[in-house]
């Protein structure tokens, strides 16, 4: 790599380009990683904290499970042993003072609530917070939840659902306020399941529940193929500039040939150039990246990880590898009679 870094310090400015257009493309990538990140857990965090091992839907017909027409009844519940009902609804909670959306989770009475969340179902509804606060009501108060008068049992911490945040109630309130019969959305199965499914029965791992969601779904495949389409932009950008850097040292390549290099060293001088610039190009956008989504975490849904922020970058690295090698590939073919005469 003699040749490959005195190149870097002979061409400091034109390498500092490349690696600024690399840190550029990655800082991108981890911005939209981590709000993708962030939107999917708005809509799946209270399923998610939940951790159910399998959800059981029900289906007209050939469609798809979704929690928008999904109904569970008592005679299910019978027949999935170890089996928990879930109500989902989505709906307006009103006070005297304010208003909000928010979605309405149904749970039966004395139902542990997760760690996350905190509490036990009880009669009435358990309100997040923030949500709380909003509404200017706390324990013992009395809200409107979907045109019904219910009770505030007490505060909880916040989980959302479909970019709402989600109110926790006994099965009955969640049958009043969502003005249905049904004991519940789906069912919970907190084990392997024994039971088969009936002709118009899903199940489906947590996972697979997600895409149950309308929102989630269409939001991530979305920003899922925004990513794609950067990931391939950043190959091809690094394919165009070490393609033509790689032409400009065609006579350099073609004098250590000629002395006596063997066509490894050369492939390992050119590729390992590409490393260290595409290394601190990654390094430089994933640092203004995370330093990013640190400061706008509390003010829109960004999610700051390891996966997040890490994983583009080490996705940006290795396709830049892959387009390095793409570009070098005339290294090892260099004839140094005919290079050093085309270039004399």
């Amino acid at each position: 790599m003699f040749l490959g870094i005195r190149d870097i310090r002979a061409a400091a400015g034109r390498f500092t380009l490349i690696a600024s257009v690399v840190g550029l493309i990655t800082l991108l990538i981890v911005m939209l990683t981590g709000l993708t990140q962030g939107l999917g857990k708005q809509n799946t965090s209270a399923i998610e904290a939940l951790a159910p091992h399998s959800v059981v839907f029900t289906t007209a017909g050939d469609s798809s499970p979704e929690f928008t027409s999904s109904e569970i009844s008592e005679q299910q519940i019978e027949r999935w042993k170890d089996s928990t009902p879930l109500g989902v609804s989505q709906t307006r909670i009103e006070s005297d003072q304010n208003a909000n959306t928010t979605a309405v989770m149904g749970l039966p009475e004395g139902t542990k609530l997760p760690d996350s969340v905190g509490g036990s179902i009880e009669q009435g509804a358990l309100l997040p917070a923030e949500l709380a606060d909003s509404l200017h009501v706390r324990a013992g108060d009395h809200i409107t939840l979907g045109g019904a008068t219910v009770t505030v049992a007490g505060t909880v911490k916040t989980e959302n659902y479909s970019h709402t945040p989600v109110v926790w109630v006994d099965t009955a309130t969640w049958q009043m306020v969502s003005h249905t019969k049904a004991v519940g959305t789906v069912l919970l199965l907190n084990q392997e399941p024994t039971t088969q499914p009936q002709d118009n029965e899903v199940v489906t791992d947590l996972k697979g529940a997600f895409q149950a969601m309308p929102a989630y779904k269409s939001e991530r495949s979305s920003l899922v193929s925004m990513q794609a389409f950067l990931y391939i932009i950043s190959a091809l950008v690094t394919v165009s500039f070490l393609t033509v850097w790689t032409l400009q040292r065609t006579r350099d390549i073609a004098v250590l040939a000629a002395l006596g290099a063997s066509k490894r060293y050369l492939l390992i001088d050119a590729l390992g150039q590409a490393a260290i610039i595409l290394a601190a190009g990654v390094a430089l956008g994933t640092g203004i990246g995370a330093l990013l989504g640190w400061l706008i975490a509390g003010s829109v849904p960004f999610s700051l990880g390891w996966v997040s922020v890490l994983g583009p970058a080490f996705g940006i690295w290795i396709l830049g590898l892959i387009g390095a090698t793409i570009a070098v590939r005339n290294v090892t073919k260099v004839d140094p009679q005919i290079a050093l005469g085309a270039t004399a």
